[in-house]
């Protein structure tokens, strides 16, 4: 009895402090929004399914070994945001597209941002359940346009109303820019694109109770739901049967499973990798546990970007007429955003260096052995390519030094996966805020990986996940955008964080002394196309520089000669394929977004060192990394 008293005790402190984050029926409708409304053309799967052919387990995050499941978000992070009603739903909608693409490519991500700039549905003060997925189809219907994808419009916790962190010194409301944007260097606007990927809506629906819910997530993928989260602040792991008292959150639910005689649901919050069981919660199925099976929504896409407009770096074509690849560079004067050997050496770079364990691949491997066609975004039907990222919004930094070690570095955990699983993305913003290889002023190929593997050795922890710190395109000497208004020091705070609740209901962001990570067990640097093809191929992308110039009003196709000038710019080479024309070519992925050139790759010829591309990579192979056995923080992280 003592014991039941105590539980009802910290229930009730918690949800004192809690605000809830979903509109009731009242507010949806005085929004516009139709409660628990449809726009239904095809069969409804809870009419037309038996309920002897639904599986006892079943989950799109494994599903015949394919992952389905797009990545792990954190709605409360840089500042506090209650935005949980558009993560649900944006999170649904992009597994059920990667559903229709058959999990094949890379994997695309909606902008939780532009919702809350431009949607109708909430803000981070709340939102609807049903809000999404209707204002999603209205403005497919009214402009042919939907969502824009994630690397356009970046997450960054924030809606007009909102002074939390750094909210209040931008702006947020419905403008072009804030719906999809680019930034072309220090000191110029930003750019708003009039051309960008996204995705529309064609139905949408609400559904109610195990047995419908079941039928639909099985039928046509995950599902937005409204929940009970105070009885879940501080879960860490099980199965969750407590009652709840009503519906104070949303989230996206995947499958369900069965341990013993109890079936459950497996459902994806959207605070983060550190909380939870890797940021999912299991919740007993079939009694309405908290709330869970009284109002969910779902959605089935319509048209999605697979083949973009190819935007200039510099967004200028966006608005009308054809794009060509120039023939001469035509900006000069690009500020190269990589530092010179002197710069390096005193930051405590070794150029070139090397930290190798094992054999190395450009040593061991044969030439003749080698495929005329290969790449890790497509190896035997299985893409192990991490996301697209953008560093030049919200606002312009010069980090690709960084983005492009991160997303190889990614790639190469993936790999070590076997491709299993939603993806890890790893935290650029720690490694501005505390890394010593660079800033958003330029940096360096060797450097990224240096700093991991040294933090690595000196405190077992490696760099943090994004769903700990997310990018928002600063560093402490940054004056550009709202970077000045924030702090950008390398500080606890600065490398894993997450916030409790709005601070005018006593809410704080916490820094985690436990968060998932990636650390580098050795790392090094190669030149030559025989070398970089062999470690690639042996072990996964590597980071590369290159001459941006020539490239940045790309628009497609195989990037030939340019062979002049030395290296201003840093990528990620995933592959190489072969032309009837051109011969053999590097298959390379870019950090300006998937509006920008092949959705954010490029192709360049290979063996002539084109762009200079082969003059200088750096690989390094995972260490240990946070997988599924994360140590469970609290939401508001008291226990971390």
């Amino acid at each position: 009895m003592r014991a039941v008293a105590a539980v009802a005790a910290a229930f009730a402190t918690v949800e004192a402090r809690r605000v809830s984050e979903v509109w009731g029926k009242a507010q949806t409708e005085a929004a516009g929004i139709k409660w628990r409304g449809n726009l239904t053309k095809t069969p409804l799967p809870h009419e037309t399914l038996r309920s002897e052919d639904v599986p006892a387990e079943f989950s799109w995050c494994d599903n015949n070994g394919v992952n389905y499941c797009t990545e792990s978000r954190n709605q409360h992070i840089p500042q506090y945001c209650g935005s949980c009603w558009a993560h649900g739903a944006v999170s649904a909608l992009a597994d059920r597209i990667k559903i229709a693409k058959k999990g094949k490519g890379i994997d695309i991500n909606l902008a939780v941002q532009h919702m809350l700039n431009c949607g109708t549905a909430g803000s981070c003060h709340g939102g609807s359940i049903d809000g999404p997925y209707q204002w999603i189809q209205s403005i497919s219907q009214s402009t042919g346009t939907g969502i824009a994808f994630e690397t356009e419009q970046p997450y960054q916790a924030c809606s007009s109303e909102s002074t939390e962190g750094f909210c209040g010194h931008a702006d947020w409301t419905c403008t072009n820019i804030n719906k999809a944007r680019t930034c072309p260097t220090f000191g110029e606007d930003c750019v708003a694109l009039s051309h960008y990927p996204n995705a529309t809506v064609s139905e949408y629906g609400s559904i109610s109770g195990a047995d419908a819910m079941q039928k639909e997530i099985l039928a046509r993928g995950p599902i937005s739901c409204g929940i009970d989260a105070a009885p879940i602040l501080n879960y860490t792991g099980g199965i969750s049967s407590l009652p709840g008292e009503g519906v104070d959150h949303v989230i996206s639910v995947v499958g369900w499973g069965k341990e013993g005689s109890t079936s459950y649901w497996i459902v994806r919050n959207s605070w983060g990798q550190y909380w939870g069981e890797f940021g999912y919660i299991r919740v007993e199925m079939g009694n309405n546990a908290l709330h869970l099976e009284e109002q969910c929504s779902w959605a089935v896409p319509g048209a999605f970007t697979t083949t973009n407009y190819p935007c200039h770096e510099g967004g200028d074509n966006c608005d009308a007429g054809a794009a060509k690849l120039p023939a001469t560079p035509t900006k000069p004067n690009r500020k190269s955003e990589l530092l010179s050997e002197e710069e390096i050496v005193k930051m405590g770079i070794v150029p070139r260096g090397n930290f190798t364990l094992t054999p190395l691949p450009h040593e061991t491997l044969k030439t003749g052995d080698l495929p005329a066609s290969f790449t890790w975004c497509n190896k035997d039907g299985v893409n192990y390519c991490t996301e697209n990222r953008n560093q030049h919004i919200p606002q312009y930094c010069g980090s690709c030094w960084a983005h492009g070690a991160v997303s190889a570095l990614g790639d190469r955990i993936k790999i070590a996966r076997g491709g299993k699983g939603y993806d890890i993305n790893l935290a650029v913003q720690h490694m501005l805020n505390c890394g010593t290889a660079g800033s958003c002023h330029g940096g360096s190929v060797d450097g990224p990986y240096q700093w991991i593997h040294s933090i690595s050795q000196k405190t077992g922890t490696g760099i943090s996940y994004e769903t700990a710190m997310p990018y928002s395109a600063c560093s402490s000497e940054s004056k550009e955008g709202f970077c000045a208004k924030a702090d950008w020091s390398c500080n606890a705070m600065n490398v894993a964080r997450t916030c409790s609740t709005f601070t005018d209901n006593g809410g704080h962001c916490a820094a985690l002394k436990r968060y998932p990570n990636a650390t580098v067990s050795e790392y090094g640097s190669i030149r030559g196309a025989d070398a970089m093809q062999k470690e690639i191929y042996a072990r996964g992308p590597i980071s590369c520089g290159v001459n941006a110039v020539p490239i940045e009003d790309y628009t497609g196709g195989i990037v030939t000669g340019h062979t002049y000038g030395g290296t201003d710019h840093v990528i990620s080479v995933v592959g190489w394929g072969t032309d009837a024309s051109v011969g053999q070519y590097w298959i390379v992925r870019n950090s300006w977004g998937e509006y920008w050139g092949e959705s954010g790759y490029f192709r360049v010829e290979m063996g002539k060192n084109s762009l200079s591309i082969e003059s200088g990579c750096a690989w390094a192979v995972p260490g240990a990394f946070t997988d599924h056995d994360n140590f469970p923080c609290y939401e508001g992280g008291e226990n971390c």
